[in-house]
């Protein structure tokens, strides 16, 4: 199952959401190890800088739409994909659209109809009711502030309400990716808990992958954590990397395969690897390797 949150406002449009994919593994073996990248995708798909797609539901009949619509777009880039993507009759998918254009618009597809929307969510509905019992309030900055190259303050502005719920649906879905409490078989992960979020971008406007960068809290593991990594240039995705065991995963948007294990053993050849084998240009936390 899936869980993805979206929001489209003036100020802000974003999307939230998980990686797991439901396997018949799960009932074998019962094996979703935090770290086990075979069960794991970009559920949210940034095709452009202006659109983005995510997908709950059958994964197989999702993952070919979109990457059916994306051959399309570079046909024809004024196809409308909302109404695209609900022409198809999936009976068994449900589908956001976000559309980060002079308007920040998001729509939902389900049960082929197109309907739009401020706030949205798909996916597994229990995980929802979760989701809402863990969502906390915003404490956050209340302004944010531009600083200029000596330090100085120019510019002060408020933290918009939309910024805010970024956050906290953030906080909640990354706290839901990890909560085990009564959940024998839980349908909504991450990679360590690495949500998958996507934002118009302060600086260019345009749609991207955020990054994140964990450190270690543990004494006896100083050289402990991961950093995710994103591209949001030509080729789209994100690329976690753990500094313990060398284990690296790439998640290509739109990829033959949704998720990548590296055999890369520091992290610049697992960015090199990205490169090489998707065109994926990860930025984001780097470390100094140990001579």
């Amino acid at each position: 199952m899936t869980l993805v949150v979206a929001h489209a406002s003036p100020d802000i449009c974003f999307m939230v959401g998980d990686t797991l994919l439901s396997h018949e593994h799960f009932q074998l073996k019962g094996d979703i190890g935090p770290i086990n990248g075979e069960f794991h995708s970009l559920k949210i798909q940034i095709l452009s800088g202006e659109l983005a797609v995510a997908f709950a539901g059958n994964f197989d009949a999702a993952y070919s739409a979109v990457a059916a619509l994306k051959l399309e777009l570079s046909d024809d880039s004024t196809i409308d994909s909302a109404v695209w993507l609900a022409s198809k009759k999936l009976a068994d998918v449900d589908f956001l659209v976000l559309k980060n254009e002079e308007k920040k618009q998001l729509f939902v597809i389900e049960h082929g109809e197109v309907r739009q929307a401020t706030d949205a969510h798909i996916g597994d509905g229990e995980e929802w009711n979760r989701l809402l019992q863990l969502k906390q309030p915003y404490k956050g900055a209340l302004e944010r502030h531009t600083i200029d190259e000596n330090g100085g303050i120019t510019r002060s502005d408020l933290v918009t309400s939309g910024e805010q719920e970024f956050d906290v649906v953030s906080d909640a879905i990354e706290a839901l990716s990890r909560d085990r409490v009564g959940r024998k078989q839980p349908t909504v992960g991450a990679i360590s808990g690495c949500v998958v979020r996507i934002v118009d971008a302060r600086i260019s406007g345009q749609l991207e992958y955020l990054q994140a960068v964990e450190a270690s809290n543990f004494p006896w593991e100083p050289a402990g954590g991961f950093t995710l990594l994103a591209s949001n240039e030509l080729s789209r995705g994100i690329g976690i990397f753990f500094r313990v065991g060398r284990k690296g995963f790439i998640l290509p948007a739109g990829g033959t395969l949704p998720c990548v294990a590296s055999t890369a053993e520091t992290l610049q050849a697992f960015i090199e690897e990205a490169r090489v084998k998707f065109g994926m240009k990860l930025t984001g936390g780097t470390w100094v390797e140990p001579a």
